[in-house]
């Protein structure tokens, strides 16, 4: 198999890791079970906050999100006192998170939504709002709308790369094999479980400085076993 993420394929990888794939996810999933993050934003029943928290979410911390999240939840119960609410409230409360491009990218989809009166549940339909991409409608639809689509962010591709011992760079992530990947990698049930299992492992445990000694997949990894 080519180590270089320009010519690797899903099913290339698929056939490196046929012995491997059922235990991956099983011991994930076992993982993720014992150690799940129990974040509001995971059990809110309200779209409109779900894919809020989303993009809250890129390139910033859950914990660093958690307040925020909950004072825009007081700030707007729903999405139709969303319209109430001013621009510069909202600007407010999301100011302690910086990066001026997502709050312009929140206040606008806010506008947008209240305008539409409900969140989409498509996929296409989503991608063409105001900051959400493919990651972001992904991860919306898997968490919120039990739609089976892989989430892919610099972290997952770090877990796979390792894994793997695949090249990978800034752009893997777009690419078509790595999606192909990550599809072939997720299990067809119980993939809500999984996706979270991905998020809070990459966070904890397979981060940029790896935490080794107590991954629980270890023996099945690339990146492990040539230590």
């Amino acid at each position: 198999m080519s180590n270089d993420g320009k010519h690797a394929h899903a099913s290339e990888i698929k056939a490196d890791a046929l012995g491997r794939v059922k235990q991956i996810q099983s011991l994930l999933m076992e993982w993720g079970e014992s150690h799940y993050d129990d974040f509001p934003w995971r059990a809110a029943d309200n779209h409109f906050h779900a894919l809020i928290a989303e993009l809250m979410l890129q390139r910033t911390k859950a914990e660093q999100v958690l307040p925020v999240y909950n004072d825009f939840v007081e700030l707007c119960p729903s999405l139709e006192a969303a319209k109430d609410v001013s621009e510069s409230q909202i600007r407010a409360i999301l100011h302690p998170l910086g990066l001026n491009w997502r709050i312009d990218n929140i206040v606008e989809l806010v506008n947008v939504l209240t305008k539409k009166g409900h969140v989409p549940l498509e996929y296409d339909s989503l991608v063409k709002l105001e900051g959400v991409g493919p990651y972001v409608a992904s991860a919306f639809l898997s968490f919120h709308a039990s739609i089976r689509l892989s989430i892919i962010d610099s972290n997952v591709v770090r877990l796979w790369g390792r894994i793997f011992s695949l090249k990978t760079n800034t752009e893997t992530r777009r690419k078509k094999w790595f999606k192909q990947l990550a599809d072939e990698m997720m299990p067809h049930e119980n993939f809500k479980a999984f996706n979270y299992s991905l998020l809070d492992f990459t966070r904890a445990i397979c981060k940029p400085k790896p935490d080794c000694t107590t991954c629980p997949i270890k023996k099945y990894c690339n990146y492990y076993v040539t230590l």
